[in-house]
């Protein structure tokens, strides 16, 4: 937009910068900073923030630039000087991949090309951004947001990312002259909660000409900003430089540059932003604040001065006047003021519109009879309160020198301009040399004495420039409020404890969480093995206020990973706070001895019974048993039975031995047993009237099939290795353990099969037993092979082998009540020491097993014993003559002795037992050499052992 001098004039500029095409002549109605301090006592519209959408007024965004993102058709371009956080506009939106997730936006900061992107913000939160693109912190955003600066060179190329991700986007849109960020963003709802963040930038604005260097650079030198702005005919007044007094910038430019001594600071800087909604005469008025500065046009050439004290250019008298003098002593009430208020927007207030703590001056308020007078104005190019304080005392102290003078003077003046000081004595107003500067200079004709220089004079002096230090100091961040993305961080405490729950006992872990901050809404708590990777939420609660615990049931001992993070009213997470590998044992505490176990024989039968453990996690109670009634121990006894934890008590079939017990809490391992086994010994066990049918002996040889058990060189049965030795790869001397062959360790269980079978050829009731003799054998029993804590070894010493509970062996057999040799069908696999079995044929084997691969049961011994209790079938009053073929009611498994009782037999009878067998036999009597022909009455007793069963 170009504006031409010949039409732009002062109405409605309350700045009262006037440019009035007169010839030669040109002139400044009254100097900026006087205007603009008038105008602040008048009532008018303030300036504001951008809008959030849609074309920014005049009236809103054109002083400030775009605070935050603009959306619109016909946006105007925003133009930036020195350095200013701004927002940008919407210029493109696509998006991406399945459900849109990834959106691809671009931002316009500037219609011109920039020095740098200084610092770009999400939301509020200065970002990090790597030479990918990728925003590296906040970490919340990390592979969430990419963001691609361009500069805006005349020379620009499109984005190559954006032209490769969106096909809307090609390598014709360079955006040539514009300045703009692409930003990709990757959907997801944590990272988002409310939506798309605001991305905004501190930007170090246009390049600007530097007559002193004739370098064109980046500079927030307020007097060089003023010359771009003239210059610039696609936002300025597009004038030729020709036409720039580049004298006045130069001296106007080192006055900005000027360092204060008491404040350290570049006298004056101009810092900010604005559209091109704008209009000229308001722009300069706003940029001129930042200089305390004047801008006039005269001679065919624009000028300017910044605010500083310049020494008199000329002496003035009364031979010089060529008219009367005007005097105007003071303003009107109206137009004085004794206090300075304002606002400023820069880098102390987090770029936001703040005040600038007042100026004022107590000796004008006692002038003023005590009444406080305020005048409110805006700097809208100034980003400190440094200079802010500045420019408000040189408009306090430059209001208060009052006197004002117009005359005409003779030709000597035209040597002078606007913005000069000039002497002036005078005799009749008692003034020597007393300074006053040129407010408005006009070549014409004198009223009497021909060609003058009519010319408007303020007094001024030195000390309106003086730097003061009132020692008030500006307070930044004057508010303890969060920001929406500070959320506070929450404290964590864990700890375990058992539960029953409906019946079944668990570990519950518990985790307490809290934090002092009332600004926590929702509390999240997630929860994972040391050992995972992923977390598993856990709770996430609502209405915090102040401490809530999550709980997580039936997890097993191990280690744990704990995270919990707060969630504000706004939905914005805060950052994970872990504690890690907290060690869960509430089922790893080992449940109490056993005490008072004992056992009574009852006939056949050994009631077996004890006090009952009171741990709340008991599941059951392991017991054992050896044949040995000395030198037996636990490690070395065979599973006898398994019982449930409400019982204390159980009958199993007598014999003599040692009785061992054990109370097992209720962990998935089932590993955490009792620290010491009760026991007792029962001897003299002897069942009457058994009768042994047959005795599987598995030892010395051991021929029967092996399922991951070996024979080891010392004739004993032992779990294999794993892996194999033959498959076993690396360095032979490399290997594990006490001897090189056990380089993986043991199996953790195998089987070994009995050689023979057994079948008694018909289904009978048999009592069988077995005999097992076993010892635990552990490579690393040497101290320095052990592994793991030695204090969490079992038994009353560390290193008791007779105490562990990690082997056992049991004895199995299963039965059929068909002819093996056919296609029998057997039953299921079951461990016994003494059963009472029917059935025709059995099968045996042994389980081996152990819980470390360093460990194997190792068994010498192994047999099976069937026996078969006696039994007695009679009958009585058989009358038979001759002969007799009797039948048991009830088979026997071998042939049984008959007792016999004959009546009626007369003198010289005899008689005769023949086909006598398990199921019968056949009397024949006689008399003489002949069957005898007299009815006779039998009665027998048959006594042998094994019931046939049908």
């Amino acid at each position: 937009m170009a504006v031409t001098a010949a039409v732009f004039s002062t109405a409605g500029v309350s700045a009262g910068v006037a440019f009035v095409a007169q010839g030669i002549a040109s002139f400044v109605i009254r100097t900026v900073v006087t205007s603009i301090v008038l105008g602040a006592l008048s009532p008018k519209p303030k300036f504001g923030n951008a809008a959030a959408s849609g074309s920014a007024s005049s009236g809103e965004a054109s002083n400030r630039g775009y605070n935050v993102t603009a959306s619109g058709s016909a946006l105007d371009h925003q133009i930036i000087y020195g350095k200013m956080r701004v927002g940008g506009a919407r210029i493109f939106d696509g998006t991406t991949g399945g459900d849109n997730k990834f959106l691809h936006r671009v931002l316009g900061f500037a219609g011109h090309e920039i020095e740098a992107f200084d610092t770009i913000y999400i939301n509020d939160e200065a970002a990090t951004i790597d030479g990918s693109g990728n925003v590296t912190t906040p970490s919340r955003y990390s592979g969430h947001i990419n963001i691609y600066t361009h500069l805006g060179a005349a020379d620009q190329q499109a984005d190559s990312n954006l032209v490769n991700a969106v096909s809307g986007w090609t390598a014709e849109h360079r955006l040539r002259g514009i300045a703009y960020l692409y930003c990709k963003f990757n959907f997801d709802a944590d990272v988002f909660p409310n939506g798309l963040p605001e991305i905004t930038a501190v930007i170090k604005g246009k390049k600007v000409y530097d007559p002193r260097s004739s370098a064109t650079a980046w500079s927030d030198n307020p007097a060089l900003c003023v010359r771009d702005y003239i210059l610039s005919s696609g936002y300025g007044l597009g004038e030729a430089a020709a036409n720039i007094d580049d004298t006045s910038v130069t001296a106007a430019a080192n006055i900005c540059d000027q360092t204060n001594t008491t404040a350290s600071t570049t006298r004056y800087t101009t810092n900010g932003a604005f559209t091109t909604a704008i209009q000229p005469g308001e722009f300069l008025t706003n940029i001129l604040t930042s200089m305390s500065g004047t801008l006039w046009y005269a001679q065919g050439k624009w000028r300017m001065t910044a605010g500083a004290f310049t020494a008199s250019a000329l002496s003035l008298d009364e031979n010089d006047l060529r008219s009367g003098i005007t005097v105007s002593t003071r303003h009107s009430r109206r137009d004085n003021f004794n206090e300075i208020k304002g606002t400023f927007k820069g880098d102390e207030s987090n770029y936001q519109v703040t005040d600038f703590p007042p100026v004022t001056n107590s000796a004008f308020v006692t002038a003023d009879n005590g009444q406080v007078t305020v005048a409110d104005v805006e700097l809208p190019f100034t980003d400190n309160s440094i200079e802010a304080r500045r420019i408000a005392r040189i408009m306090l102290e430059s209001n208060r020198q009052q006197l004002t003078i117009r005359a005409s003077f003779g030709m000597r003046a035209l040597a002078l301009q606007v913005g000069d000081t000039v002497a002036i004595s005078n005799t009749r107003f008692g003034w020597s040399s007393k300074l006053f500067q040129i407010a408005e200079w006009k070549f014409g004709l004198g009223d009497e004495l021909g060609f003058g220089v009519e010319m408007t004079l303020k007094e001024t002096a030195a000390s309106i420039y003086d730097e003061v230090d009132d020692g008030l100091v500006y307070e930044r961040d004057n508010t303890t409020l969060l920001s929406p993305f500070d959320v506070p961080s929450v404290g964590i405490s864990l700890s375990s404890e058992l539960r029953r729950v409906r019946g079944k006992v668990m570990s519950v872990l518990l985790a307490d969480i809290s934090t002092a901050s009332a600004l926590v809404d929702q509390v999240e708590v997630q929860f994972k093995k040391s050992s995972d990777t992923d977390y598993s939420p856990l709770s996430v609660s609502s209405g915090y206020t102040g401490t809530v615990r999550a709980e997580s049931f039936g997890v097993v001992d191990g280690f744990y990973d704990v995270r919990a993070r707060a969630i504000n009213a706004l939905g914005v997470r805060g950052e994970f706070n872990t504690v890690s590998n907290f060690y869960v044992d509430a089922l790893g505490i080992v449940p109490a001895d056993v005490t008072n176990f004992d056992g009574q024989t009852v006939g056949s039968t050994l009631h077996l019974n004890w006090t009952p453990v009171t741990d709340l996690d008991l599941a059951h109670y392991i017991i054992r048993y050896s044949n040995l009634t000395s030198g037996a121990t636990y490690s070395a006894a065979e599973d006898l039975a398994q019982v449930v934890s409400s019982s204390s008590s159980l009958a199993v079939p007598a014999a003599s031995g040692t009785y061992f017990i054990k109370a097992v809490d209720d962990t998935t391992s089932g590993s955490n047993v009792s620290e010491n086994a009760a026991s007792f010994v029962i001897t003299n066990v002897d069942i009457d009237d058994l009768n042994v049918v047959a005795t599987l002996a598995e030892n010395p040889n051991f021929t029967g099939v092996k399922s991951d058990v070996v024979l080891n060189s010392s004739g004993k049965l032992e779990l294999d290795v794993s892996p194999k030795f033959d498959a076993a790869t690396g360095n032979f001397d490399d290997r594990t353990g006490n001897f090189d062959g056990n380089p993986g360790g043991f199996t953790s269980s195998g089987i070994y099969y009995f050689a023979n079978d057994l079948d008694l050829g018909q289904k009978y009731t048999s009592r069988l037993t077995n005999n097992v003799t076993m010892e635990r054998f552990d490579v690393t029993d040497t101290m320095d092979l052990a592994t793991g804590n030695f204090d969490s070894r079992a038994g009353v010493f560390d290193g008791d082998s007779t105490a562990f509970n990690d082997v056992s062996v049991s004895v199995e057999m299963r039965h059929t009540d068909d002819d093996p040799s056919g296609t029998p069908t057997y039953t299921d696999w079951s461990a016994f020491t003494v059963a009472d079995v029917a059935a025709r044929a059995l099968q045996f084997r042994l389980l081996l097993t152990s819980t470390d691969t360093n460990v194997t049961p190792l068994v010498s011994a192994l047999s099976a014993s069937i026996d078969m209790p006696d039994r007695t079938e009679a009958q009585a009053d058989i009358t038979f003559t001759g002969t007799k073929a009797v039948t048991f009611p009830t088979a026997f498994k071998a042939t049984p002795a008959i007792g016999l009782s004959l009546a009626n037999l007369t003198d010289g009878d005899r008689y005769t037992i023949t086909s006598k067998s398990r199921t019968g036999f056949t009397i024949n009597t006689f008399t003489g050499g002949s069957a005898s022909t007299n009815a006779v009455t039998l009665d027998y007793v048959a006594k042998g052992f094994g019931k046939e069963l049908s």
